[in-house]
């Protein structure tokens, strides 16, 4: 199986880049798809809409002006259609003001029949102002278009003739006009066109020059009109809802209501502003209460734009899609290198920098529709995420299925039927998955906990990635979680080996091959250690960490130990004794008077007193290392003063001065006394047999940190630092110990019942200069 692993690796590479390579085509087909198709016409321009009615501009004191044909003036007139000296008389008093234009926005194509004077004295005021524009417009008559114009009379007086048509989309909104409009060989300017012309003195345009035919997307074949051209066609950008402009009321001209300088220097348009005068339309500025613009407003929004050099052009198709495409890639990019999350919140980052990227192009006049884009990167996203899904639960459903052809993944619980649809039975799968997995991790880590030695799992740099509760008991932490991160060679630092004494794990063991290995060491608290190690390796089989284990074998290294000893003390200390006194005996009987009976009583009362004082040692040795201790609260100077005592009469045999150092008069601890007193007599009568005759030892009780240590020095030969190790061992003796008596079990018997107390002996000594041994005890302080 890791022979296949390690084959199909490769391939994820280059099935990954041609995923991406697959999405990306996806994407940029959509979006080209979508700009071709203008499905996404009406979110675009929703959009648009939107942006616009929030980039209004304040015209109180702009160039152009309107005067409303309103519901007060019909009020005061009568009804609509007035007598056109009306207008005669408006455009007078208007021009009174020196306007820049003015452009009267009704259609006076017909003679006024019923008062034919009013037709000449307009013509004559429109003729005496030589600023006036009149509008015109195109229909259609049995599939015929021709042009609808003012009478002559107020044709010749006219400045300029402008036409009216304003461009409604398919959805009733009106956002665009033609500026330049005719048919065959003719065509007239946008009457807002024709009125910036005027106010710049142009000259009269009785008829028009050819024009250019419009592009085919501006001329439908289809229509009734299509001889009728349009070019140069116009995107308006509308200063602001319906009523922004600055409007007076056509009565109130009149009767002179106004103040004088309102129409100095200003393009002034007159039309039709109340309800059933003219015709309203629906614009992006409309607002939600979908108030309706005007015919002169909506030419007022168009004059105003054209003057304040304000523009919106829309993108070329190309740019637009390629500007859409640009972040569908990144997002797929994106997608291909980072997580779930992060994927997430970059495609939501993409599809708000898209409309932020248009209304930021809106600022500048320029036109760019983002719902491509933004459809775009939804759809790569739920695909990618599809994708990922999908991989994800087949990769795990064949390693699930793996595992279990291998027979590495054991069931740690019955499972359960699957039922439900694909989705359902995928998850009801995983979720079996997760449970054995999480099963089967249980099960590992309470085996690892269950172990009785100390064990550490660690990666390959030595760091301690699990520790159980023996590991933590082996080095005194609260838990095994305690443990974690610490490196492995720095917690076993004073485990040496115990054929060089050298640290048995460090750095350099982790760096080399994965072989597993045993070594037998012991550490600082003189703990017998076997620490084994092993490698961890993957399913592949890569190298991932260690496994230390520190079994503690003490207590059968102890009794190999007393084992040893025993046959020791039974065949060479006891023997030579015994062998001597069966030799004396065998002596007598062949020679009684080899020896003097007094001299033979002698040295065989010697003899048997030494094998009885290896017997009461060897005896007192096992006691202390098996025995179980009874505990009582002593004070130990009282012990010591009692044991200095008890050894007066050897004291003075040696001619050796025993003295008290200063000590405190309290200093308590829990031991049991017995063993206490013999292990301190053990050390007094080991510096009585040292000490040179005339020479002094002193006794002390000394506090030392939460214990206390009874002092014993002597001013013998002292202990080479080779031995001081060994002394403490049974049947271990120094070098100036050879014309002694003993068998070496005093310093070992002190040194065990220092360790039953929870303590330890301490010895300091120079060659040469005498020994001294401390005693350290714990204190029992009272509460």
């Amino acid at each position: 199986m890791q022979s296949k692993i390690v084959d199909a690796a490769p391939l994820r590479l280059p099935t990954r880049w041609t995923e991406w390579l697959t999405f990306s085509m996806i994407a940029v087909g959509l979006v080209l798809a979508l700009e071709h198709s203008g499905w996404l016409q009406a979110p675009n321009r929703l959009f648009h809409d939107t942006l616009m009615s929030l980039q209004g501009h304040e015209v109180d004191r702009g160039d152009v002006i309107i005067v409303g044909i309103d519901d007060k003036s019909i009020a005061a007139l009568g009804r609509w259609p007035w007598r056109r000296s009306f207008h005669a008389e408006l455009i007078d008093r208007i021009d009174k003001d020196a306007p820049q234009a003015i452009g009267l926005d009704v259609l006076l194509t017909e003679a006024d029949e019923r008062f034919p004077g009013d037709d000449a004295a307009l013509a004559a005021a429109v003729s005496r102002s030589g600023k006036v524009v009149l509008p015109l417009m195109m229909q259609s008559l049995n599939g015929a278009p021709f042009v609808v114009e003012p009478i002559p009379a107020l044709r010749r007086a006219a400045r300029r003739l402008g036409h009216v048509h304003i461009a409604v989309d398919d959805d009733g909104i009106a956002r665009s006009v033609y500026l330049r409009e005719g048919f065959g060989d003719r065509a007239w300017d946008h009457l807002s066109v024709a009125m910036r012309t005027a106010g710049a003195g142009g000259r009269p345009e009785p008829v028009a020059a050819p024009e250019e035919r419009a592009s085919e997307a501006e001329t439908a074949n289809s229509d009734p009109i299509a001889a009728w051209h349009r070019s140069r066609k116009m995107i308006v950008p509308f200063a602001g809802p319906p009523g922004h402009f600055p409007q007076v009321s056509y009565v109130d001209v009149l009767d002179g209501a106004v103040a004088p300088g309102t129409f100095k220097g200003k393009h002034v348009l007159i039309g039709a502003t109340a309800a059933g005068t003219g015709e309203l339309y629906a614009t992006p500025v409309s607002g939600r209460r979908s108030k309706l613009m005007s015919g002169a407003e909506f030419s007022a929004n168009v004059l105003d734009s054209l003057e304040s050099r304000r523009s919106i052009t829309r993108l070329p198709g190309w740019l637009n899609a390629a500007l859409n495409i640009l972040p569908a890639l990144l997002g797929l990019a994106g997608m291909a290198f980072i997580g779930p999350l992060p994927a997430l919140l970059l495609t939501l980052g993409l599809m708000v920098a898209l409309p932020a990227a248009a209304a930021a192009a809106a600022g500048f006049g320029l036109q760019f529709g983002p719902a491509a884009g933004m459809l775009a990167l939804g759809a790569n996203y739920a695909l990618w995420s599809w994708r990922k899904l999908d991989a994800s639960t087949r990769y795990l459903m064949d390693e699930f299925s793996r595992l279990h052809s291998n027979g590495r993944l054991v069931a740690m619980s019955p499972g359960t039927a699957a039922s439900g649809d694909f989705l359902g039975r995928r998850i009801h799968a995983l979720r079996q998955v997760a449970e054995q997995l999480s099963n089967l991790h249980r099960f590992v880590s309470d085996s690892l906990e269950g172990l009785p030695d100390a064990t550490l799992v660690c990666d390959r740099n030595g760091t301690v990635l699990l520790a159980n509760a023996a590991a933590a008991r082996h080095f005194e932490a609260a838990s095994g979680e305690m443990l974690r991160g610490a490196k492995a060679a720095t917690l076993m630092k004073d485990v040496l080996s115990q054929a060089d004494r050298q640290p048995v794990v460090i750095p350099a063991i982790f760096a080399g091959p994965p072989t597993a290995g045993s070594t037998a060491a012991h550490d600082g608290r003189e703990r017998d250690l076997l620490v084994k190690r092993a490698p961890s390796f993957s399913g592949s089989g890569e190298h991932l960490g260690w496994i230390l284990s520190l079994i503690d074998v003490t207590q059968i290294r102890q009794a190999q130990r007393q084992r040893d000893h025993a046959m020791r003390f039974l065949s060479h200390d006891m023997r030579a004794p015994l062998a001597s006194v069966l030799t004396l005996l065998n002596l007598q009987r062949q020679n009684p008077s080899a020896m003097p009976q007094e001299q033979f009583h002698e040295r065989i009362e010697r003899h048997a007193k030494k094998a009885l004082g290896l017997a009461d040692d060897f005896t007192q040795l096992v006691r202390a290392q098996s025995y179980n201790y009874h505990f009582e609260r002593y004070n130990l100077v009282d012990v010591l003063l009692e044991c200095v005592d008890d050894a007066w009469e050897a004291t003075r045999r040696h001619r050796i001065r025993v003295t008290m150092a200063p000590s405190p008069e309290e200093a308590h601890s829990l031991i049991n006394r017995e063993l206490i007193a013999r292990a301190i007599n053990n050390l007094l009568g080991n510096a009585l047999k040292f000490s040179p005759a005339g020479s002094s030892i002193v006794c002390a009780v000394e506090p030392h940190p939460r214990a206390w240590a009874v002092l014993v020095r002597d001013e013998g030969p002292g202990i080479a630092e080779e031995l001081r190790a060994q002394v403490f061992e049974p049947f271990i003796r120094g070098s100036a110990a050879a014309d002694i008596d003993g068998a070496g079990l005093g310093l070992a018997f002190v040194k065990t019942v220092a360790q039953r107390h929870g303590g330890k002996v301490l010895l300091d000594s120079t060659p040469g200069h005498g020994s001294a041994f401390r005693l350290v005890l714990p204190r029992d302080e009272l509460p």
